[in-house]
């Protein structure tokens, strides 16, 4: 942890901070530590460009948009689209192949016990709703459910969920049946991600850093876990959060206190002082 030092009143306009949300900038169970929010605000009344990259849909960021004081554009769905909440405008959009509409149908009909959902522009959609389905989260549960061919093709984001003890059975199943143009990551237990080839959030912080006009040596991405490692590798600087994933604190060229504790507010504190 960065500790001491007075930070100068300096611009910090060539500085541009990318951070994952879950276990880095909000801890699993709680609020942003306060420190952090202190910390991003001074940072951006200093011209600090403070944004995210994250798997989450814009729809679903509403709360960290207005709390975090974000003015500049994000990274949403893992990269494959930017949103700039100021003028709700979705720009740099790359869609999963459209052949995945009969892909999934396939899926379903291969394991009846799987739930599916798309994130679109518009909103996240369950396209098919198992009687039983344990691992299945509560927004999904709760929303209606589609006939795949009620929507329409553009997604950003394919979805699969299901049980933690089923979901080797599914990635033999799409390792043997691969969708050209796609591939796969799992981002929890009982969820497993397809999006379009080229969308990571390595290419989100490409992206951000081209439109805000920023040098990619002056980028920093902090974060905690293996789906943050391109991010990680596309910074100028890469930080890992004390209490990240060992791999992650063992390739970054800085490493911050815990998350809990206010690791975001760590690196600011480390920038201010340069």
């Amino acid at each position: 942890m960065f500790l001491g030092g007075t930070a100068l009143e300096k611009s910090l306009s060539r500085y541009l901070i990318v951070t994952d949300i879950d276990d880095t900038l909000l801890p699993h169970e709680g609020e942003i530590p306060k420190r952090n929010l202190e910390a991003i605000h001074r940072f951006q009344q200093k011209g600090g460009k403070f944004t995210f990259a994250t798997g989450r849909s814009h729809y679903h960021c509403e709360d960290l948009y207005r709390t975090l004081g974000i003015n500049v554009p994000s990274a949403q769905n893992n990269g494959a689209y930017l949103y700039d909440c100021t003028t709700q405008t979705i720009m740099e959009r790359t869609f999963v192949p459209r052949t995945a509409n009969a892909y999934i149908k396939e899926a379903c009909k291969v394991f009846p016990d799987m739930a599916v959902a798309v994130s679109m522009e518009d909103d996240f959609r369950a396209i098919s709703s198992p009687e039983s389905m344990e691992a299945q989260k509560d927004y999904l549960r709760s929303r209606q459910v589609y006939h795949i061919d009620e929507i329409g093709q553009d997604w950003f984001k394919i979805l699969f969920v299901r049980a933690p003890e089923k979901m080797d059975e599914l990635h033999r199943w799409l390792d043997q049946h691969p969708l050209e143009g796609t591939y796969y990551i799992n981002s929890s237990a009982v969820f497993c991600e397809m999006m379009a080839k080229g969308v990571d959030k390595g290419e989100g912080l490409r992206k951000l850093a081209r439109v805000m006009g920023v040098d990619i040596q002056n980028t920093y991405a902090i974060g905690d876990f293996y789906n943050d490692i391109d991010m990680l590798k596309a910074a100028g600087t890469s930080v890992a959060v004390g209490d990240g994933a060992k791999e992650i604190i063992d390739m970054c060229d800085m490493v911050v206190g815990p998350c809990a504790q206010g690791a975001v507010a760590d690196l600011i504190e480390y920038i201010e002082r340069l």
